[in-house]
């Protein structure tokens, strides 16, 4: 009886598959924030849009390396072992060595928290911040991401890619509802445009943000944003709170391109 001969898969449909599950595994990760740390594998399934059988083989394999831990419950939280993964990345991020010195002194001109946020997958993420010493401060971790489809950060990050990925990115929300997208779409460009965005309200109840763009030759690197309280934040000093945001993403521009040389 003749046997059925394996049929073998060309090497770059392999590697089309192997790159599609690594996406995959780095989206369910992405999805746990400060907000949302606990999840279930149903809201993994979600939130991602990933069938849940396939969430489950995820789960077993991020469990298996030690990077998400579970309870009895069948909820899911990322493990402490990232903690010094998130630690390795920033300490590799050159980005980081120059932006540093000028958020500690930008925090120390406005006493409000600093962050770096650059686009990573298919989230902003905040990979490094200088906290504020105010009792009233918004809190940000290193690692933290951010919703992609609101903030000042996620405008300027979506207007640097193209506008075919940029339609991936929110066709969540394009399904969602198709006329908040278009008027997202429109925000994003003239941020683009400008170099620079403000948002009120739109990630965090009491919070009016700053952002600019930190450009590294014809790319752009990463976000500079400072989130303030409202209530430190009125509508007659926006400008000049503004201005020292995009000054500050100015100086550590300047500090890239000294340190290409």
């Amino acid at each position: 009886m003749a046997r059925a001969s394996a049929v073998k898969m060309p090497p770059e449909a392999n590697a089309a598959h192997g790159c599609e599950g690594a996406r995959r595994v780095l989206a369910l990760m992405l999805t746990f924030s400060a907000d949302e740390h606990t999840l279930t594998a149903r809201q993994l399934a979600e939130r991602t849009g990933i069938a849940l059988p396939s969430v489950y083989r995820y789960i077993t394999l991020l469990r298996e390396t030690g990077l998400l831990a579970g309870d009895e419950r069948g909820s899911y939280r990322l493990s402490a072992r990232l903690i010094g993964l998130a630690r390795a990345a920033e300490v590799a991020e050159s980005i980081i060595d120059v932006a540093d010195p000028v958020m500690r002194d930008l925090s120390g001109q406005t006493g409000e928290t600093v962050i770096l946020v650059r686009l990573i997958g298919r989230s902003a993420v905040c990979v490094h911040r200088v906290q504020s010493g105010q009792q009233l401060r918004i809190s940000f971790e290193a690692g933290q991401p951010l919703p992609i489809d609101r903030g000042a950060s996620a405008r300027l990050l979506l207007a640097s890619v193209a506008p075919s990925v940029r339609k991936e990115f929110l066709a969540p929300l394009a399904e969602r509802d198709p006329e908040a997208a278009i008027l997202l779409e429109k925000k994003i460009v003239q941020a683009g445009q400008q170099g620079y965005a403000t948002s009120e309200e739109e990630i965090h109840k009491g919070v009016w943000a700053a952002a600019a763009q930190i450009m590294h030759g014809k790319r752009m690197a990463a976000v500079l944003t400072v989130p303030y309280p409202l209530v430190r934040a009125p509508a007659e000093q926006r400008a000049q709170l503004l201005s020292r945001v995009r000054s500050s993403a100015r100086a550590i521009e300047n500090g890239l391109r000294l340190a290409r040389r």
